[in-house]
C-alpha cells in the first residue's frame, strides 16, 4: 500500500473512534470567535448597504480561521450529551468538515446570535442535536441533509464529463466497529462504558445499508489532451462553493465497517483569476490555502481519488 494511503487510511480510521477531550486553546478559541463573530456583522452591515454576494461572505469569513490546527473529532455533542460529550462548537480545532460547516453556517447568520442554531441545523438531521442523528457521511448524511441550503452543481461544472459514484454505505457495520474509545468515558474499562457502547451500537442496528450515487468532476476533466489546465471548466468553478473529494465505492470496510464515496471536504476561494482550496488540511494540520491544481496535480491514475462534487450555497 503507498506510503500516502497508509496515511489517509490512519486518518480515516481516528475519525470514527477517536475521543477528544483535548484541552481547548481558550486564546485561540477566543480570538478566532471574535473575529468570526466579528466578521458575521461585519457581512450584515454591508449587506444592509449593498447585496453583499454569498461568495463574499465565505470569503471573508473563512479567512478569520486560517492557520487554525487540524484536529480530528474535537467536536460533540455537548455537556447533555449521551455518547459523546465534547463541546458542540470550538474555534481553536477544525477538521475538514467542521471548518465547511462552521464558514456555512456564518454565511447564512445575519447576526452571530444566529450563528449556533444555523451550525446545528447543517450538522444534525433536522437540527436535532445526537449521535445517531449527526451528518456523519457527507455523501449519505450531510449533503442530502442540507439540500436547503446547499445545491449540487456538478453537472453544470462536468459537462459532458460528469461521472457518477456509487457505493453503500452500510451504517450498521459502522457502529458495529466502534469502539469505547469513540466514548465520552472517565474510565473506558468500565462496565459503565461497555454498556454505553452496546447501547450505541444497537442504535446502529436500527439503520439500514444505503446506496448513494454522487456525481463528480472527474481529474482527467482538469486537463486538455495536451495536459494544459482546463481553464474553462475551472472558470466554471464558484468562489464559495463546497469541494468534496470523490473517491468512487472505497473501499474501506475492513478498517471502519463500510465503504465510502467522499473522503475530504473543502471551499473553493479565488484570488484574482486563480482558483485555491480552502481547507483543515490533515497532511499540513492547519487551516490553509492551497492551489487548486496543485493540490489535485498530486493525484495519478492510480489513486483512489477520482475527481470532486461541487455544492452551492443557496
Amino acid at each position: 500500500m503507498p506510503t500516502k494511503m497508509k496515511y489517509l487510511i490512519a486518518l480515516l480510521l481516528s475519525m470514527p473512534f477517536m475521543s477528544t477531550n483535548l484541552i481547548a486553546n481558550d486564546t485561540l478559541h477566543e480570538a478566532n470567535k471574535a473575529a468570526f463573530f466579528a466578521t458575521i456583522a461585519a457581512n450584515d452591515k454591508a449587506s444592509k448597504l449593498v447585496a453583499l454576494p454569498r461568495h463574499l461572505k465565505i470569503e471573508y469569513l473563512s479567512a478569520t480561521l486560517l492557520g487554525s490546527p487540524y484536529v480530528d473529532g474535537s467536536l460533540g455533542e455537548g455537556d447533555q450529551g449521551k455518547y459523546d460529550k465534547d463541546p458542540l462548537v470550538r474555534f481553536d480545532v477544525f477538521d475538514c468538515t467542521t471548518y465547511v460547516e462552521a464558514v456555512l453556517a456564518g454565511a447564512i447568520s445575519t447576526s452571530p446570535d444566529e450563528f449556533m442554531q444555523n451550525l446545528i441545523k447543517l450538522r444534525y438531521k433536522a437540527g436535532d442535536v445526537s449521535f445517531v442523528t449527526r451528518n456523519h457521511f457527507p455523501s449519505l448524511d450531510w449533503i442530502p441533509n442540507n439540500k436547503s441550503h446547499l445545491m449540487d452543481i456538478t453537472d453544470q461544472i462536468a459537462g459532458k464529463f460528469v461521472k457518477i459514484a456509487n457505493t453503500v454505505i452500510d451504517k450498521p457495520a459502522w457502529y458495529e466497529k466502534m469502539t469505547v474509545d469513540r466514548l465520552s468515558c472517565p474510565d473506558e474499562t468500565s462496565i459503565t462504558c461497555n454498556a454505553l457502547l452496546q447501547q450505541l451500537q444497537a442504535e446502529g442496528k436500527t439503520f439500514r445499508p444505503e446506496t448513494v450515487a454522487t456525481p463528480y468532476v472527474p481529474l482527467t476533466a482538469l486537463y486538455l489532451n495536451n495536459k494544459t489546465a482546463n481553464l474553462a471548466l475551472l472558470d466554471r468553478i464558484p468562489s464559495g462553493s463546497v469541494i468534496n473529494m470523490v473517491r468512487p465505492n472505497w473501499d474501506i470496510k475492513k478498517w471502519i465497517g463500510t465503504n465510502m464515496n467522499i473522503s475530504h471536504q473543502s471551499i473553493a476561494i479565488r484570488h484574482g483569476d486563480t482558483l485555491f482550496l480552502r481547507h483543515a488540511s490533515q497532511t499540513h494540520k492547519r487551516v490553509i490555502d492551497v492551489h487548486f491544481l496543485e493540490y489535485f496535480s498530486e493525484y495519478d491514475e492510480t489513486s483512489s481519488l477520482k475527481g470532486f462534487n461541487v455544492q452551492a450555497l443557496n
